[in-house]
């Protein structure tokens, strides 16, 4: 993959295989529930996605810088916002409330993306181009039913990317 976002993308979900995220969100689903859902959704989960679960979701993506080097190489800097949504219910037998375990999920993607007080974030590897920041904004926290919460953490990310400009 290597158009601008697309290939972005692939490197979110690199990382976030690479560091067994998944294992975190499906301790909890009925067997064989891991091979007919994913736990990563882009942008929308499936209907009966077993919780908890996470949505991507990529609100805008510009270009902030064009360049040039001495070789006639062209470049874009591209600012992307990435927001992933962790949405989790009660467990049964588990002792804490959706918000805590959705807050506890989050936990665990900030210590991979970024956010996180004490873990340093991983870094992401493009097919061209190379992600030079990754810049936590923030994260809360939204009840979205009577059992259930949504924990989001937003992201900007910064790639630069090479271009190829027909003259």
């Amino acid at each position: 993959m290597t158009v601008g976002t697309a290939d972005l993308h692939k490197a979110i979900n690199t990382v976030w295989n690479d560091n067994d995220l998944d294992d975190f969100f499906t301790e909890d689903w009925a067997v064989g529930q891991s091979t007919s859902y994913p736990v990563l959704n882009d942008q929308k989960a499936s209907p009966g996605n077993p919780f908890p679960y996470c949505v991507l979701d990529q609100t805008t993506s510009r270009i902030v810088t064009r360049m040039s080097d001495d070789s006639g190489s062209k470049r874009y800097t591209i600012s992307t916002d990435v927001t992933f949504k962790v949405h989790a219910k009660v467990i049964t037998g588990d002792a804490r409330s959706a918000k805590q375990i959705a807050s506890d999920l989050a936990a665990e993607i900030m210590k991979i993306y970024g956010g996180h007080p004490t873990v340093q974030p991983q870094s992401l590897e493009l097919d061209n181009g190379t992600v030079p920041n990754v810049q936590f904004d923030r994260d809360y926290g939204i009840r979205t039913g009577d059992d259930e919460y949504q924990w989001n953490i937003h992201y900007r990310f910064l790639t630069d990317v090479p271009v190829r400009i027909i003259n």
